[in-house]
Formats: structure tokens, C-alpha cells, sequence
């Protein structure tokens, strides 16, 4: 496919990067892929749906983000929820955790041009503490390798996004994601969606996104603000959560020993909707809307 043609990534700070969109048209719709819980090496990983989401990103020329828990890596040594029903033929006869970045990475291969992000959760937290490898390291680095352009990021960070014009003198509207890959157990009752209290009241950004807990939801928000030139203005927040790829009844430790019920499959397209400001040549995004997968 070549390099993405409408969009770069670049890590600015320690935990902020910066998506920059190049020039866009009034009523123009770009989408941004976003991901968790892939479990991708898990034998219960829905490998068929998530190849659809990933070629619809490639053929759009979409920028995938993947915010925690690509691996599962539950099925080697120290683990008290391994299970060897869990494991794919392909990851057996030891070297477990060597067999599963490369055979991810061989997996991943087509879709080097249009990962743009990876970042850890807590499965790979676990292994870099308990068998001394980053495993994202190892997958991002596997996929620079043979051309990618995929950074690896933080546990939790921000993602700006600034649309960029062909001139200088233009100027436009910024946007702001939080993410970060979880934490906690999601109860049944609230599903998660106390944290996007919890979140608020530590980050301000216009878009949180998390995942961990394999559940998918989305909450709305618009507050009122005064711009420096004493403007009344609207903002909006979107609070999502993303929800994981593999079939979680089939997973003994989560239907039988745990007595979880099934989860949804999934994450978010996000898509930005641009319109013209009253400056000639000048556009911003006006809205987000996320779109279930």
C-alpha cells in the first residue's frame, strides 16, 4: 500500500504523541481504529472478525491503535489461569513466549502500514515482570523492521490531534484523546462506567478511551467554556470503552471458575467530520462520532 498518506505519528513527551492529519475538505470524514484486549494468541481469539476490521483499515488507509493486551500470554509457566485448551498448536513445545511474537508479528505483517500505535496492558505487564522480555517491544520493533511505522507507547497517555494545512498562515482546531489500557474489575452492575468519572476528574480531554475489562460502552458529554475572546462555546467529551476479541464463554477461567457471562466483541471507529471555519482555507473538526464495529 506505501506510506499512510493523510496521517503521521510522532512521540513528542513522555506520554504524548502527536497524530497529524493532513489537509482536509469542508464535510470530509476521516476514521481512526481503536483497539484493546486483542488476546490475539489466544485459541479462543475471534482471529476472523479482527481480520475484517484490519483490512477495512487497510483499504481505507486507517490509522490502527492498539491500547493494551495484544497478547494474551497466559499459557506459560508461574500462571495459575493457564490452560492448555487456551493454547494453539502453533505456540507448543516450548519457547511459548518465542513462538507467540513471532508468529504475531508474520500475522500482523499486511497490516504494517496502518498500525500506528501499540501500548502495553496488564498481560504484558505480568510477563515483563515475571520473565524479563517486553513482549510490545519485541512486536513494534518486529514490524520496524519490515517497514512499519508503529510506535510504542506508555501504559497510559495522550494523543494530540492536529489537523495541518498545505499553508502556513491556516489555523486549526486541536483534539485531544486520553487513553490508557485500564484498571479494575468492572462490575456488573456499573460496567465500568463509574471510571469515566474517576478519569474525568484526573485528565481533561475531549476523547478517553480505555479497554481491560471486556466490556463496550459509550457515554457523551458537552460542557459549556469561554474562549480568550470571551466567546460562549459548546465542548464535547467522548467517554469509550473497548472490548476484547476473543469468545470468553469457551475460556474456562472466565465462565466456569470466575462465572462471568459472555462479553461483547469489539472495539471503535472514530470519526472526525470536518467543517469550514469563517477564515478562508481554514477547517476544523467539528464532531467525533464513534461507531461500533
Amino acid at each position: 500500500m506505501g506510506n499512510p498518506s493523510w496521517w503521521t505519528l510522532n512521540r513528542c513527551y513522555s506520554h504524548v504523541y502527536r497524530l497529524g492529519l493532513q489537509p482536509v475538505k469542508a464535510g470530509e470524514h476521516k476514521r481512526l481504529c481503536l483497539l484493546s484486549d486483542l488476546h490475539w494468541d489466544n485459541a479462543h481469539a475471534r482471529l476472523d472478525l479482527l481480520k475484517e476490521v484490519l483490512d477495512e483499515a487497510l483499504e481505507q488507509d486507517i490509522p490502527v491503535f492498539l491500547f493494551g493486551d495484544v497478547f494474551c500470554v497466559m499459557q506459560g509457566k508461574y500462571d495459575p489461569r493457564s490452560s492448555q485448551d487456551a493454547l494453539r498448536p502453533e505456540h507448543r513445545g516450548g519457547e511459548y513466549l518465542d513462538k507467540v511474537i513471532d508468529t504475531a508479528i508474520e500475522w500482523f505483517m499486511p497490516y504494517r502500514d496502518v498500525i500506528a500505535f501499540v501500548s502495553p496492558g496488564n498481560h504484558e505487564a505480568a510477563i515483563r515482570k515475571r520473565h524479563e522480555t517486553d513482549l510490545i517491544s519485541r512486536f513494534v520493533g518486529g514490524l520496524r523492521a519490515a517497514g512499519g511505522r508503529c510506535i510504542q507507547g506508555s501504559y497510559w497517555g495522550f494523543i494530540q490531534i492536529i489537523p495541518e494545512s498545505c499553508r502556513q498562515k491556516n489555523k486549526f482546531s486541536k483534539k485531544l484523546i486520553h487513553y490508557s489500557h485500564g484498571h479494575g474489575g468492572g462490575g456488573e452492575i456499573t460496567r465500568g462506567m463509574i471510571d469515566h468519572s474517576r478519569t474525568r476528574s484526573h485528565y481533561l480531554a475531549d476523547v478517553y478511551i480505555s479497554g481491560h475489562i471486556h466490556r463496550r460502552n459509550s457515554e457523551e458529554n458537552v460542557f459549556a467554556t469561554v474562549t480568550n475572546k470571551g466567546h460562549l462555546v459548546y465542548r464535547q467529551q467522548l467517554f469509550l470503552r473497548s472490548s476484547c476479541w476473543k469468545d470468553e464463554m469457551r475460556d474456562e477461567w472466565h465462565s466456569g471458575l470466575k462465572g462471568r457471562g459472555p462479553r461483547p466483541i469489539g472495539g471503535w471507529w472514530l470519526e472526525l467530520q470536518f467543517k469550514k471555519r469563517a477564515t478562508a482555507h481554514s477547517y476544523e473538526i467539528e464532531k467525533m462520532v464513534p461507531v461500533l464495529m
